[in-house]
């Protein structure tokens, strides 16, 4: 198998583990405990997986730096959008506006460019995804979201930077995710007290799926990215909304319909044209 389909393999199983996850919050009722709770398994995860990794260089620290800020900018908004929307509202926005902002900022940081076609299949991709937003009377959804997905394309391209710089995808992985696992929890606990204790004995077996799934879809991207171009793979997660629109329509009961099929189809149309421009 090339390089560019394993990338393509990669982020395809990443996207069905990053609609699963998020899914996970949006369906508790205290979304800032269950993100809470999902980064506290990640964070385990990371520790159990310590030993197998060297320290990173102080250049990969500085990304780790700037990632997790970005990534806890990311978090605050998306959960302030699930608070005024619906999850077929808030994610088509949140993961449809990063493929396209991604290839700005590749070309600017990473010099990395895509052929016509490509570029062609990244706007169909992100039209696909887009056209599945709806609006309520809470304009605060889409406004917290859309500040979500600039956070998601900014954290995206930086950790593109990072992985390719480190000493392998586990190690950025391994101290990323140590970094980033630590100021959710303890802003939880400080805000909920022992609230946070009952909601985790509650919902411990969906947060332990929740956490499990998101290190595991976020490793797969990170090794994708040191196979192909950030902008495609980018472009080629997004296709996790489809997945999370049949997760909505199964799990919180939101209408699927003629619109939703016709994003499918357009989504797949963008990923086809992606792969023909390899």
């Amino acid at each position: 198998m090339s390089a560019a389909n394993l990338a393509t393999l990669l982020v395809l199983i990443s996207a069905f583990m990053h609609a699963s996850w998020n899914a996970v919050v949006k369906s508790s009722s205290d979304r800032l405990a269950s993100m809470a709770m999902v980064d506290t398994v990640a964070f385990c995860v990371a520790l159990v997986l310590l030993p197998f990794v060297s320290p990173p260089s102080p250049e990969v620290w500085g990304v780790i730096a700037l990632s997790t800020l970005v990534n806890l900018f990311y978090r605050y908004f998306l959960i302030r959008a699930y608070q005024f929307g619906d999850f077929g509202q808030v994610y088509p926005l949140v993961r449809g506006l990063p493929p396209l902002l991604v290839v700005v900022f590749a070309a600017l940081w990473l010099g990395e460019t895509l052929p016509l076609l490509g570029l062609v299949g990244v706007g169909v991709l992100s039209l696909g995804v887009l056209s599945l937003l709806h609006f309520n009377q809470h304009w605060k959804a889409p406004r917290n979201a859309l500040a979500a997905g600039i956070c998601v394309a900014l954290y995206t391209v930086i950790d593109a930077h990072g992985v390719r710089n480190s000493a392998g995808v586990l190690q950025y992985l391994v101290y990323f995710t140590l970094v980033l696992s630590v100021p959710i929890p303890l802003f939880a606990a400080w805000q909920r007290g022992p609230e946070l204790t009952r909601h985790v004995r509650e919902h411990w077996r969906l947060s332990v799926f929740g956490g499990l799934t998101y290190c595991a879809a976020y490793g797969l991207v990170l090794w994708a990215m040191t196979l192909d171009h950030v902008a495609k793979i980018a472009a080629l997660r997004e296709s996790s909304v489809i997945i999370g629109a049949v997760i909505a329509t199964l799990l919180f009961k939101e209408p699927f319909g003629r619109r939703r099929l016709i994003a499918a189809v357009t989504v797949t149309l963008g990923i086809v044209l992606i792969k023909w421009a390899a």
